[in-house]
């Protein structure tokens, strides 16, 4: 949905931006991206799968270091750095 406005001949630029914004305004482009700008797609089925056993295999990397007696934020630590390779297990 572009807009396209030319300038006239003998029009002096302030009126041209005037007469510009007012057309580009009255379209509706700017409320449609302004809308837009956030928007995001829905995950896939895969994308929420592959999401779901990368947290579940945090949990069981965290409940594993509780355990092992460290405390919680150290757990999620070393957890976080096991899934990303970091350190190796």
């Amino acid at each position: 949905m572009a807009v396209t406005v030319k300038r006239k001949d003998g029009e002096n630029t302030s009126s041209f931006l005037y007469r510009a914004t007012k057309r580009i305004q009255k379209s509706g482009v700017l409320l449609q991206a302004r809308r837009n700008r956030f928007k995001r797609n829905p995950a896939t089925k895969n994308r929420r799968w592959t999401s779901a056993m990368h947290r579940m295999g945090m949990e069981r990397q965290i409940q594993k270091f509780l355990k092992l007696g460290y405390p919680l934020e150290e757990s999620v630590a070393l957890a976080r750095k096991i899934t990303k390779g970091i350190i190796k297990k």
